[in-house]
């Protein structure tokens, strides 16, 4: 999910529910999965968004080059890069 915001920066949440594991550890290492995949794209996306990533159990053993690719394709799919060059740039 995403929505405009009117801040000088793009803010990123991440939603690992208790479906994903009972276990705080595994869902906070899941986030810092996505945190850490996401981080290089960033740098792509115009100022003023709040992005919000919501998670399903599949996320589970998933590879961070898997992580990464997905959520580019997410935020492509978004339209949320800032010129069509940086996003040929990342294919």
């Amino acid at each position: 999910m995403c929505a405009p915001n009117n801040l000088a920066t793009v803010r990123v949440g991440f939603v690992v529910s208790k479906r994903i594991s009972k276990h705080a550890v595994e869902r906070n290492y899941v986030k810092r999965l996505l945190s850490e995949a996401i981080r290089p794209l960033l740098l792509d996306i115009p100022a003023g968004w709040d992005i919000v990533v919501s998670v399903k159990q599949t996320i589970i053993g998933i590879p961070l080059s898997a992580l990464k690719q997905d959520l580019y394709m997410v935020l492509r799919r978004a339209r949320l890069f800032a010129s069509p060059s940086a996003e040929g740039s990342r294919s």
